[in-house]
């Protein structure tokens, strides 16, 4: 037996797709990503294609496992441009690795990613993942664990939803998410109303006013760089069966205030991908700009809202609790995933700096 890592090529992308979706894996993974998926994910990368690694038995030219890097640019906090890489398709079959002994597969994949990366100038690489230990082992930051919420809309619809989509609940648990259903629903019901001082639109992306959106990004932080460019491969060109959003609100003088970026599904599910607000406005306003926002889905009859919450640092503190004053309430779940961070260089980054959203993750559910 012979286990060598080798690089995706468009030679190897059916076998490397076929593995994907038939692994035996200790970690959820997404069973039936179609084609256009991975291409749009991996082959049609925003910056470039992905550093898409994977180990392979030399002798029989079995894939033991995978691990992908894509590129995503950054400003820094001293509003510097820089390159990322974020890890995707973190994948080690558990019925073909033991033939190899304690060999640490998932640590020499990581390595290779690693050494492809520096040729690029990448400053350091993130994710997310469950298997928080596993990564930790590799050398990464384990920095926060994710939040959910959910802001009810249609308690009814919202219960039934998920009864479906978890059947194993017991009565017990059933009977906790009807209550919540009700209880998170009338804790807003009353305080949703729309401003005669602020006008909302859906946009395109060729409408957004991009200097004015790279100027709304949080300051003192680490955030991805949302320009025209970037927004086209993440939302425009994004093959999901998610159907993305793009609202632009401006305050009585016409001026440009705030953009929201919103996704939802077939299932009428909505979700809070990315916020950005002009830094002079005050929370009372940006709270009547996410009312009108909440009022909007409700007409288009939204079930729900979702988003993920992160508090590693004060901005995302900040708006976890602006969510919360809107309506949202955030949980803890112990099957969520963690955030991870792999300094590549000797800079002073720190993961406690970089702001997250929705956004960040693959969005396609």
């Amino acid at each position: 037996m012979s286990l060598k890592i080798k690089f995706l090529d468009k030679n190897s992308i059916d076998k490397v797709l076929k593995f994907h979706n038939s692994a035996q894996s200790d970690t959820w993974h997404n069973f039936n990503r179609p084609a256009e998926e991975f291409e749009w994910l991996f082959i049609n990368g925003f910056y470039n294609p992905a550093i898409y690694g994977y180990a392979i038995d030399d002798e029989d030219e079995e894939i033991i496992g995978t691990q992908a890097g894509i590129f995503i640019p950054m400003i820094s906090d001293m509003g510097e441009k820089i390159l990322t890489i974020k890890g995707e398709d973190t994948l080690i079959a558990l019925d073909k690795m033991v033939r190899f002994g304690k060999r640490d597969i998932m640590r020499e994949l990581i390595n290779s990613i690693r050494e492809k990366a520096k040729e690029y100038d990448v400053k350091f690489i993130w994710g997310f993942t469950p298997a928080s230990g596993a990564f930790h082992r590799c050398g990464f930051n384990v920095v926060t664990q994710i939040k959910g919420s959910f802001y009810v809309i249609n308690p009814v619809r919202f219960f039934k939803n998920r009864i479906k989509k978890f059947p194993q609940f017991t009565t017990i648990k059933k009977i906790q998410i009807f209550a919540f259903a009700w209880i998170n629903f009338f804790s807003h019901f009353f305080s949703s109303h729309n401003s005669n001082n602020i006008m909302m639109r859906k946009i395109g992306i060729d409408e957004v006013d991009e200097e004015l959106l790279l100027s709304f990004i949080p300051k003192n932080v680490i955030s991805t760089y949302l320009n025209k460019d970037f927004l086209n491969w993440r939302i425009g060109n994004n093959p999901s069966t998610l159907t993305h959003e793009i609202f632009e609100y401006q305050d009585k003088k016409a001026k440009i205030i705030s953009y929201i970026i919103l996704s939802h599904n077939p299932e009428d599910i909505w979700n809070i991908d990315h916020l950005l607000f002009v830094e002079s406005i005050s929370d009372r306003i940006k709270i009547q700009i996410l009312k009108m926002t909440f009022n909007h889905i409700k007409r288009e009859k939204g079930i729900m809202i979702r988003t993920m919450g992160f508090s590693h640092n004060m901005t995302n503190k900040k708006e976890m609790q602006l969510l919360r004053k809107s309506g949202f309430h955030f949980f803890y779940n112990p099957d969520e995933s963690y955030f991870v961070f792999l300094n590549l260089t000797d800079t002073e980054i720190a993961p406690e700096n970089i702001y997250l959203s929705r956004l960040n993750t693959q969005g396609i559910r």
